[in-house]
C-alpha cells in the first residue's frame, strides 16, 4: 500500500521491484518494466486483493479489484503482465514463445480474490460440505448481494443471499442439489464502530463471537445445515 502510494506506475502489482538492469539475463527484450523484471502483473494483484481480504484491509482487496474491473472487464481485455506505464504486453513485446498476449492467470487470481475474498465463499473439504462463509460485501458499501457457487461436473454448490439495512445484517442461505449435512463457519464483517448483539437462525437464537481482525469487526458462528438457513445479525453500536 505504501509503495502504491510512491510509485509513478500506475498499478503497485510488481512482479519484481527495483528490476534488474535491461539485458541483464542476455536477452535484450528483458527490459526494466518488463514481464518478471518490474512488469506490472494483475496476478499479483490478484494476491494482493485476497491477502488484503483475509488480513483486514478489505478496503484495499476492493480497491484492487475495482482498479481491475476499469483495466480489464469493462475493457474486455485482459494481458499477462503490462509496463509501469500501463502499455500491455503485445506480440512484438513478449520475451518468451511460451507467453500469451491474453490473460488467464491474472484474471484467474483476481476472480480468486472476488470469490473467496469479497464474496467469501471456500470450500475447505470437497463438494462444499465443509464451507468457511465470510461476506464482505460491507467493505465495498454493497447493501444486497446474491452469490452462487457450484460445481458443474457434480451440480453441488452453496447460494447466498447478502442484505443490509442499518440495523441487522440477512443472510439467506442455501445448500443446492444436496441432502446431507454441510457443516458452514460463517464469518461477516460488519459496519465500521459495529458490533453484533444477537443472531437468530431461523427463528432461534445462536451463539456467536465478536472478533477483530486488524481494526476490522466480525461476527463469527458455525452451523449445520443441509437445505437452507434465514440468519439475522442484529447490529449495536
Amino acid at each position: 500500500m505504501k509503495e502504491g502510494k510512491k510509485t509513478k506506475a500506475f498499478a503497485e502489482w510488481f512482479s519484481i521491484d527495483p528490476p534488474f538492469p535491461d539485458g541483464i539475463f542476455g536477452d535484450e527484450r528483458i527490459v526494466r518494466g518488463a514481464y518478471c523484471n518490474g512488469g506490472i502483473m494483475p496476478l499479483v494483484g490478484g494476491e494482493l486483493a485476497k491477502a488484503a481480504f483475509d488480513h483486514g484491509f478489505e478496503w484495499y482487496g476492493v480497491d484492487i479489484l475495482k482498479r481491475y474491473y476499469e483495466l480489464a472487464i469493462k475493457t474486455k481485455k485482459s494481458y499477462l503482465w503490462y509496463f509501469p506505464d500501463g502499455t500491455p504486453l503485445s506480440q512484438e513485446k513478449m520475451t518468451s514463445p511460451r507467453e500469451s498476449a491474453t490473460d488467464c492467470w491474472g484474471s484467474s487470481a483476481m476472480f480468486y480474490a472476488l470469490m473467496d475474498g469479497l464474496a467469501g465463499v471456500e470450500d475447505k473439504l470437497k463438494l462444499f460440505k465443509k464451507i468457511k462463509l465470510s461476506p464482505k460485501w460491507i467493505s465495498a458499501q454493497i447493501d444486497n448481494a446474491q452469490v452462487s457457487a457450484v460445481y458443474k461436473a457434480s451440480g453441488k454448490g452453496i447460494y447466498y443471499e447478502f442484505k443490509f439495512d442499518g440495523e441487522k445484517i440477512t443472510l439467506e442461505i442455501s445448500i443446492i442439489d444436496s441432502f446431507e449435512k454441510h457443516f458452514i463457519d460463517v464469518s461477516v464483517l460488519l459496519p465500521e464502530n459495529s458490533k453484533a448483539s444477537k443472531v437468530i437462525s431461523n427463528g432461534k437464537e445462536i451463539e456467536f463471537k465478536n472478533t477483530k481482525v486488524e481494526k476490522s469487526t466480525y461476527a463469527n458462528f458455525s452451523m449445520t445445515l443441509k437445505d437452507s438457513a434465514k440468519v439475522m445479525i442484529f447490529l449495536k453500536k
